[in-house]
């Protein structure tokens, strides 16, 4: 029906009206009442899957992407960045093994378990970082260490999507195995060009006088906030062709814009102020919300099959949770030099599980029927319980952080 999409986005922004209003009086956090009410929407058959919802729901979660690194010192990330390839190698390996050896636990095959063990790698740090910001933790080391371990733990995850399931897919239901080495170097070559391409145009493009910076003082800075969109898309259409997700590309954008850039010495207006007052407002309280509301939606609960997966997806749950918290808490304090409390935030910060877990679990199911519908159920319940566990766990952790000393 034409006014389907009319009434879905109606639900929708009343469904983000309500979370927040519930999130103020319940003192929690409002991520993770978008994910509830946006399950409860989709249980009722109030939002289905739709390409113009789902294409919105990625502008939003660009667009907080983008507000995150706007917000973030670039400074500070790339030394964020030296300490935390231990942090997002360890934090990745051990979620990979938790889902690996549950699915072997409960009698599935070699090509299951690979793909249990995919689903579970990648860190939602999205809905981390949207937690941290309603904390106002979002400055601290920690947040830091999360968002560049987080990156790294992406292009790791991305690396390991790209040799494995190639490999998985070969051997189709026969767990015969056989690896691409012509698609992994590939990929490989696709993060230097991603990389490359960052550094090059935060280094050459975007300070030149003549080059990017000239649009957003154009017109007395009346359209700076357009200018910002054309670098946010330019850089999230080259993640997007490269093979990582257009979020990835927008906070870089984000990361490499200076406040000098914005400077106007003949306006009398705090400009970056009222241009991160816009960003923000569209990111965290319009269209940011949709992704979540829509992630929540994809949990449609079968009483049917319940009863048969919910002890593998409790154990699978309890393992990635314990799995993930120790090793990224560990390694954060380890190999990152973080204090004990900046290090345990971490640990719990990187529980979430990111659209890469939905991407797998759609490839392994949905398009090839490489594990059964138990396990579809199994994995997406999993990934919803830890990505409802973020908000919850840094919510009750935040008074005991707020007290503890580096």
């Amino acid at each position: 029906m034409e006014h389907y999409i009319w009434l879905s986005m109606c639900f929708i922004f009343v469904g983000v009206y309500l979370s927040k209003y519930l999130s103020h009086k319940t003192n929690t956090v409002d991520v993770l009442w978008f994910i509830i009410i946006g399950a409860i929407l989709g249980n009722m058959h109030l939002i289905e899957e739709n390409h113009a919802l789902e294409f919105l729901g990625d502008i939003g979660i660009i667009l907080v992407m983008f507000a995150l690194g706007f917000e973030e010192d670039a400074k500070a990330f790339v030394d964020g960045v030296k300490k935390a390839w231990g942090i997002a190698l360890i934090g990745a390996i051990f979620p990979f093994l938790a889902g690996y050896y549950s699915a072997l636990t409960f009698g599935f095959g070699q090509n299951s378990a690979l793909i249990w063990g995919l689903t579970m790698t990648a860190t939602a740090v999205s809905l981390t970082m949207m937690t941290l910001k309603s904390l106002n933790l979002h400055k601290t080391k920690a947040a830091t260490g999360i968002m560049t371990s987080a990156v790294v733990d992406d292009v790791l995850s991305l690396i390991g999507v790209a040799i494995l399931l190639p490999i998985i897919l070969s051997g189709g239901k026969t767990d015969t195995l056989n690896i691409n080495y012509e698609e992994l170097a590939f990929t490989f070559a696709k993060v230097i060009i991603f990389f490359s391409a960052v550094y090059f145009v935060g280094k050459f493009i975007l300070p030149h006088e003549k080059g990017l910076k000239r649009i957003f003082k154009m017109e007395k800075g009346q359209y700076a906030v357009l200018g910002i969109f054309v670098v946010v898309f330019w850089f999230g259409a080259l993640a997007h062709m490269l093979g990582f997700h257009p979020a990835i590309g927008a906070y870089f954008a984000g990361l490499l814009l200076k406040e000098e850039y914005f400077e106007l010495e003949d306006v009398d207006l705090a400009n970056i102020k009222s241009i991160e007052n816009v960003v923000n407002n569209l990111a965290f309280v319009i269209f940011g919300p949709v992704f979540f509301i829509l992630l929540g939606s994809k949990i449609i609960f079968d009483m049917n099959i319940l009863g048969e997966v919910i002890i593998p997806t409790i154990v699978l749950f309890l393992a990635v949770l314990v799995f993930q918290i120790l090793s990224a808490g560990g390694a954060a304090k380890f190999t990152g030099g973080y204090s004990n409390r900046d290090s345990i935030l971490i640990g719990l910060g990187m529980l979430g599980r990111a659209e890469l877990a939905f991407i797998v679990i759609n490839i392994a199911y949905v398009q090839n029927q490489l594990i059964t519908q138990k396990e579809f159920y199994i994995l997406v319940f999993t990934t919803f319980l830890l990505n409802i566990s973020v908000p919850l766990l840094i919510k009750a952790y935040t008074p005991f952080y707020k007290k503890m000393k580096d």
